[in-house]
């Protein structure tokens, strides 16, 4: 031990140099210009697994239908009708990239011109609320994973498919920042918007705590900040400009494994410890108890939707 301490500290001045100068050469990259330089940013319009950007296009949808799959279900957790898990569904998944490019990007919705996020959203949400109380608690349905938990929440394949889509929103959201020539920091906000600000809007629909505001739940906006970041920082070095496949590779499963940390620990930020009872004073009887529900479990994700019903007879769909 005494020995690996001293080899450490002999290439530690090495190490350090060669850190300094990677961070100095992302400075002057877009320091110079104010401006980050885009390299094939784009993305084409279907899904292409032979291509690094149409598997990111893949991811993309992927995250849609699982996002708004989750904003549904929590839509009819809630009391909403058919039209309105439509609606919350679909503002769930889209919302993020619409508030990113209205607020930041100064354009029209993605989605005005890509009409298919919307179709994608609506089936989706449509599914959901048909289906979701027909699957069995509990039953494993890919590799021991569950789509529905045995409580009737959300399962672990929803929590991985939440995680693969922060990531792929969180990389997608930073090249858009990167083609709107905006700077890097500003890149990095449109990844962040692009992946938690679709659920910001949805809680705020549903008079629920915003998730990404409070410590009831495991740490999220922070690890789609990463995400963007590390793509960012990787782009903004002008050798790896030309390995966008890595850096999408990298930021993705970065992003989903911190995911899986934060709701395997229950990871969090300091936030003050307050009575909880002074947050739920101005609150409907909804939010109260999920909150009284998701502070004792203290292991709620963005996606679990087991808040106010215990059973799945307790979600029924007239038709």
């Amino acid at each position: 031990m005494l020995y690996f301490l001293l080899r450490l500290a002999t290439h530690l001045p090495r190490l350090c140099r060669l850190a300094l100068a990677f961070v100095s050469t992302a400075l002057a990259s877009f320091e110079s210009s104010g401006q980050l330089s885009f390299v094939h940013e784009g993305l084409p319009r279907w899904p292409n697994l032979w291509t690094p950007t149409g598997c990111l296009r893949f991811l993309d949808w992927f995250g849609t239908v699982v996002f708004a799959m989750s904003g549904s279900l929590a839509g009819a957790s809630s009391g909403a009708d058919l039209n309105g898990c439509i609606l919350i569904g679909t503002v769930t998944a889209v919302g993020g990239g619409t508030l990113r490019d209205a607020l930041v990007l100064n354009t029209s919705p993605s989605w005005v011109d890509e009409w298919e996020y919307l179709v994608i959203s609506a089936v989706s949400a449509t599914v959901a609320v048909y289906v979701w109380h027909r699957l069995r608690p509990g039953c494993p349905l890919w590799l021991g994973l569950t789509l529905k938990a045995a409580d009737c929440g959300e399962g672990d394949l929803m929590q991985w498919g939440d995680a693969i889509g922060v990531g792929a929103f969180a990389v997608i959201g930073a090249m858009n920042g990167i083609r709107g020539n905006r700077p890097m920091i500003v890149s990095a906000l449109c990844g962040v918007m692009t992946a938690t600000f679709g659920g910001m809007v949805r809680d705020m629909l549903l008079h629920r705590p915003v998730r990404i505001l409070h410590p009831y739940a495991d740490t999220y906006a922070p690890i789609a900040l990463v995400g963007a970041v590390s793509y960012l920082g990787m782009q903004a070095v002008a050798p790896l400009q030309q390995f966008q496949g890595c850096r999408i590779l990298i930021s993705v499963t970065l992003t989903v494994f911190l995911r899986q940390q934060a709701w395997t620990n229950g990871w969090r930020l300091p936030h003050w410890n307050i009575n909880q009872e002074v947050v739920q004073m101005n609150q409907d009887p909804r939010v109260i108890k999920m909150m009284q529900k998701t502070m004792s479990d203290g292991n709620l994700s963005d996606t679990n939707t087991d808040d106010t019903f215990a059973s799945s007879d307790d979600l029924t769909v007239n038709v």
